[in-house]
């Protein structure tokens, strides 16, 4: 006569221990998720924050090392020559409020003209700025005629050209450096730019650049 084998399923115990070792299983797996969305989430943070402050400086260093430049025929009477305050095409100064130039300590604003668009006109209509303000870097394109002697007042149509929701800009120094020409009549030779920035959303992010640009064309 045949017997029935009996069977038995799994005991109470065993049942927990496979359930305790799914949960640790399912921890780790949805641990190790969230620290990749994590990581991922603030190398994009990072990479904004760079690619800001890089175009930001980018753009600084090349209009102040164009300072002057005049497009006509003799740079004889050219019209970026005397276009800033101090009688120059490029000059700093203490904030964006000044009204006299910065010689021989850092600064918070730059002016400057040069014929960015070739054409050498006579008239000086090609006024350009940057200045921190509000936690943003500011542009300034001034496209009235001007007579001489601009500054950091005085001025409209500044504009952000940073994004305050995405960088705060914590600060923009501009410093006048001594260079192998006489440092006379204030003119900034040489100019050291130091820009410092932070993640709006992530305040552990923080990018320094820090940038020399010779001004070309010494007039």
């Amino acid at each position: 006569m045949l017997r029935m084998k009996k069977q038995s399923g799994f005991s109470l115990i065993e049942l927990m221990i496979a359930l305790l070792l799914g949960l640790i299983v399912t921890g780790i797996a949805i641990s190790m998720y969230v620290s990749t969305l994590g990581i991922t989430r603030q190398t994009v943070t990072t990479m904004r924050l760079n690619q800001e402050l890089r175009t930001t400086m980018d753009m600084m260093v090349r209009d102040i090392r164009r300072s002057g430049y005049w497009a006509a025929a003799s740079l004889a009477g050219s019209p970026y020559e005397d276009a800033v305050a101090g009688g120059l095409p490029v000059n700093l100064f203490d904030d964006f409020t000044a009204t006299a130039p910065t010689t021989a300590s850092a600064a918070t604003c730059v002016v400057l003209a040069y014929d960015y668009d070739g054409l050498g006109a006579s008239d000086i209509n090609k006024l350009i700025g940057y200045r921190l303000k509000d936690d943003a870097v500011e542009v300034l394109w001034k496209t009235s005629v001007i007579t001489s002697g601009a500054d950091c007042t005085g001025v409209s149509n500044w504009q952000n050209l940073t994004d305050e929701n995405s960088t705060v800009i914590t600060g923009l120094v501009f410093e006048p450096l001594p260079s192998a020409a006489s440092f006379a009549s204030a003119a900034a030779r040489s100019i050291k730019i130091t820009l410092t920035g932070q993640s709006a959303t992530d305040a552990r992010l923080v990018k320094q650049l820090v940038e020399e640009v010779r001004v070309r064309n010494d007039l």
